[in-house]
Formats: structure tokens, sequence, C-alpha cells
């Protein structure tokens, strides 16, 4: 009786880290041929690492791409700094993905990003 094996093709996932800091309008990029790290996440962003909800898209070099944003959840209890940048950038998900952002009818703002926000998307898979 023969048994045919088939073998894995290596997966090949590329894709990029943006880090939007406060102050900082432009993002810090690095590319990744691997899942990144929690660890070297957490070390970036913050210890209660959690998405931001419906921030499921970014516009990046022209092309809107689906992303996964990871904030420090508990960042504004510990008072760090507004994240204006990724603020509007999660907006504009909202806006783009859900038809309604975070302004407001008064012009008041719901919610705001506060910390270094670091947004993931995968510009190829490969796998």
């Amino acid at each position: 009786m023969s048994q045919c094996v088939e073998q894995a093709r290596p997966s090949v996932m590329q894709g990029k880290l943006l880090i939007y800091r406060p102050y900082q309008e432009s993002p810090a990029i690095s590319e990744f041929t691997r899942d990144p790290d929690i660890a070297e996440l957490r070390a970036l962003v913050g210890s209660e690492l959690a998405t931001v909800p419906g921030f499921l898209s970014i516009e990046h070099d022209g092309v809107v791409r689906r992303c996964v944003a990871l904030h420090d959840a508990d960042g504004k209890r510990k008072g760090l700094a507004l994240n204006r940048t990724a603020t509007v950038l999660w907006d504009s998900a909202l806006r783009r993905d859900m038809g309604v952002g975070l302004i407001r009818y008064d012009g008041s703002r719901a919610d705001h990003l506060v910390g270094i926000v670091a947004v993931l998307f995968v510009d190829r898979d490969d796998g």
C-alpha cells in the first residue's frame, strides 16, 4: 500500500508594521516576513495590548489594505499623549468600513487614541 505524502510549501508572508507615535505625522515603517512576536509588540505599544475596534483598514501608499491596529488599552488611564494621526486614521477606517466615524453631529470627538499605535497589514501571503 503506497502513501501519498504532500509536501508543505513554505509560507512566504510579507507585511508592514506602521508605528504611529504621538506628535509625529508619519509612521516608522518596518517590514516583516513572519508573524510578529506578541512580546515585541507589547514592548513597543504597551503591556495591555488590544486591538482598536473598527480599525480594519488603512490607506497606505495609495492602496486601501485590510489591517489590524493595536494600542495600549490602559493608555488613557496611564495619561499617555493623544495620538492625533492614529485617531484620524481610525476615523477614516470607521467611515470607509462602517459608514460612521468618530466625529459626532455636534463636532465633538466620540473617542481618541493615545500613546503608540501599531498597524499591521500583509502585502503578500503565499501560504
